[in-house]
């Protein structure tokens, strides 16, 4: 696709990226904190569709920006909110242990909190397993998958100059791993991590997300052609919630089959550019995303397990997040697609 082409200046990219990390924490909260949700949020996970619309978006991104313009926007996007959330959730352990907790293993914290904000968020300490869920962020680990894709993005722009299809096929076979890991990817290695469990967390597994995110962005102005028909694609989805689960059509969590899959991500673009476009002044999306754990952690610490109160404060210290220092770092990125205003998670 050309760096020329033009998207609709004004879409519905923003809210939906915050609908998808409210769905996660609902799914969260709900596991955690013991109440029942309606079966229909289970089949609208939040965490593939993340990917598909990062897939979608930063491949643009890069094209717009490329070489370092386009790692340093991605610096400023991720890593500013990072920080501040990796600070927020030491404040668990503190009202958990007590300050002197930080002090009689500042090692292990030193270590963990130089993995949260690298590529080592699944990073977890024995000395974490009483506190909460047991784990201090655990939805974390898709920014792991999130910086590594950040990393492929360009080598994936090369390769598509030499072979056109490189996306496709790559993609491909990462739904194939994506498929066969929970059967034929269960040997144990590095202890008590299978292979299944390692690959989980890496664009190996999640790569074909990301990938159809890509195409549709190559392939928009024909996707935009059909897009105003997209929404009868509801209909095969309804079919394929009743069939169980299976490789193509699985409906449940984060695992879904590959024609469900599309098909939910076709009712996305259906929203994102056929819907009246609501444009919003602030983005809590990644905010909301980040937060929700630690916050979650901290009511079962304190053993107050309401989900007004998880929905309330997380999407404060989203709000702090965004207009003290997402927002301000955002304003430094160079040659961003903003008109898209989804690209800022």
């Amino acid at each position: 696709m050309s760096n020329n082409f033009k998207f609709p200046k004004k879409n519905n990219l923003e809210w939906l990226r915050l609908l998808f990390a409210l769905q996660v924490m609902t799914m969260h909260a709900s596991e955690h904190l013991d109440f029942s949700i309606p079966q229909v949020l289970q089949n609208f996970p939040g965490v593939p569709a993340f990917f598909f619309v990062s897939g979608f978006l930063i491949y643009a991104s890069y094209l717009n920006a490329p070489g370092f313009h386009y790692f340093q926007n991605r610096f400023l996007r991720l890593f500013p909110g990072l920080l501040f959330v990796t600070f927020g959730s030491l404040v668990v352990v503190v009202v958990a242990k007590g300050v002197h907790f930080l002090f009689e293993h500042s090692t292990i914290f030193a270590v963990w909190f130089l993995a949260q904000i690298s590529l080592g968020q699944t990073y977890n300490p024995i000395i974490f397993r009483e506190i909460g869920v047991g784990v201090l962020n655990g939805s974390l680990w898709t920014i792991t998958t999130e910086i590594l894709f950040y990393l492929i993005v360009p080598i994936l722009a090369l390769l598509e100059k030499r072979f056109r299809h490189a996306v496709l096929v790559l993609s491909i076979l990462s739904f194939v791993t994506y498929a066969a890991g929970p059967s034929y990817l269960n040997q144990k290695i590095f202890g008590a991590k299978s292979v299944n469990e390692i690959l989980s967390i890496t664009p190996i597994t999640w790569g074909w997300t990301f990938g159809l995110g890509i195409l549709s962005f190559r392939y928009f102005a024909k996707l935009s052609i059909f897009m105003p028909y997209f929404l009868w694609l509801l209909l095969p989805m309804v079919v394929m919630i009743s069939m169980g689960e299976g490789v193509l059509w699985g409906s449940t969590g984060n695992r879904l089959g590959l024609a469900y899959f599309v098909c939910y991500v076709a009712i996305v673009l259906w929203i994102a550019f056929e819907l009246p476009p609501v444009t919003l002044s602030f983005d809590l999306s990644y905010g909301t995303y980040v937060w929700h754990m630690p916050i979650i952690n901290l009511m079962l610490v304190l053993n107050f397990k309401n989900f007004a109160m998880v929905a309330c404060l997380t999407l404060f210290l989203a709000t702090i997040s965004w207009f003290l220092i997402e927002k301000p770092m955002l304003s430094l990125k160079r040659n961003s697609l903003r008109s898209l205003r989804g690209e800022k998670f």
